[in-house]
């Protein structure tokens, strides 16, 4: 929504107030590594953050009352929810019914039911939340945004027009992922030797994340005498286990930890290789930033992954969880340097026409355009 929210801005043809659970203190972080134009306001909301899995529960009359201003005193045109399993998604269809102002949700999964965030509890409440008030609040919008292809059909199951359905992936900083960093300090400050070829994650580290094939494939690698690094990005429930996992290993895995939005770039630059063994997965940024970054993927063919990855062609896609293909997609790369060149420099192209946010926004003026007409 930031990234959304600044280009929408750029041209100063809009105004965005951007409604947020919680306070400043708990997005200081976020919100200074992703710098806003003016033009945009960030109002934040009270709400309950259950511990663990970020998950909020809104102060509902305030919100009420917050978007009740925004139409009354500030002329707000549309109302653009972000995910229908968040409960800050409801206010909004309250709004739209009381003062008729068109209401967009933006929806990048279907949790519990074509998405998993790998807790069994959570899972199940989220299984149980989409097929009821999830689909409820799916079939209130006058349009639903999906991040990707298969998600459409998913929609219509819940009862969603298609009329009503849209199709707009998430945008990308193309230029900032593009440019390779003047610094290149940051093999060696990950003790990478210049004869080393790198596999890079960059993830929540959770066992849905399936990071063990990494480590595996490194493992493997290593046996057969090449020269590997695997350098795994993130934080997360898993960390302590994948790290016993490549204690044999521990001299060819760098686990860099949580790494700044302003400085992760740098980390797809030193790849060779992207790997993302996930059993679930929406629309993946991370693909799009080392694709962006030239970079092959080799990934799960789950979700969004396919609208990003043209098999063969920009990466490859692996039908879960098959090691022997990620191993076999891995050495193809490894050995043939020329193959691995292309597919990255396909990969970039692909990513700049499809997923630029120039082209994401002009696809969202366009829907804004025709929900006011």
């Amino acid at each position: 929504m930031y990234g959304l929210a600044k280009h929408l801005v750029s041209e100063k043809k809009h105004e965005v107030v951007i409604l947020q659970p919680g306070n400043q203190h708990q997005f200081a972080r976020r919100t200074s590594s992703l710098p806003l134009e003016e033009g945009i306001e960030i109002e934040y909301l009270p709400a309950f953050f259950l511990p663990g899995i970020y998950y909020n529960i809104p102060c509902f009359s305030k919100q009420i009352k917050a978007l009740n201003e925004l139409c009354a005193n500030h002329g707000c045109e549309i109302i653009q929810a972000c995910d229908y399993d968040y409960l800050t998604s409801l206010a909004p269809i309250y709004i739209n019914k009381k003062r008729g102002v068109p209401i967009i949700l933006t929806t990048d999964a279907m949790p519990g039911y074509s998405w998993s965030y790998g807790n069994a509890i959570v899972d199940t409440v989220a299984k149980q939340y989409t097929f009821s008030i999830g689909k409820g609040i799916l079939r209130s919008y006058n349009m639903v945004v999906l991040l990707y292809k298969k998600l459409v059909d998913d929609a219509k199951n819940f009862g969603v027009r298609e009329e009503r359905i849209q199709l707009i992936p998430n945008g990308i900083e193309f230029q900032k992922f593009a440019q390779k960093p003047i610094d290149d300090s940051l093999r060696r400050k990950l003790s990478i030797d210049e004869q080393e070829r790198v596999l890079l994650f960059v993830g929540r580290l959770a066992k849905v994340k399936k990071v063990e094939i990494l480590i595996a494939l490194t493992k493997a690698l290593i046996t057969e005498g090449l020269k590997v690094k695997a350098v795994i990005v993130g934080d997360g429930p898993s960390r302590q286990y994948y790290e016993r996992l490549s204690e044999s290993i521990k001299d060819n895995v760098v686990f860099a930890g949580s790494v700044p939005w302003n400085q992760i770039h740098k980390y797809y630059h030193i790849a060779d290789i992207f790997v993302l063994p996930s059993l679930s997965e929406g629309l993946p940024t991370v693909l799009l930033e080392a694709s962006a970054a030239s970079k092959p993927c080799v990934a799960s063919n789950v979700n969004g992954v396919s609208d990003i990855i043209v098999h063969g062609e920009t990466g490859y896609l692996v039908e879960r969880p098959d090691f022997n293909l990620y191993l076999h997609y891995v050495k193809d790369l490894l050995a043939d340097e020329n193959l691995a060149r292309r597919m990255g420099a396909k990969a970039a192209e692909y990513v700049k026409e499809n997923f630029n946010w120039d082209v994401v926004v002009g696809k969202y003026e366009r829907l804004y355009k025709e929900i006011l007409d």
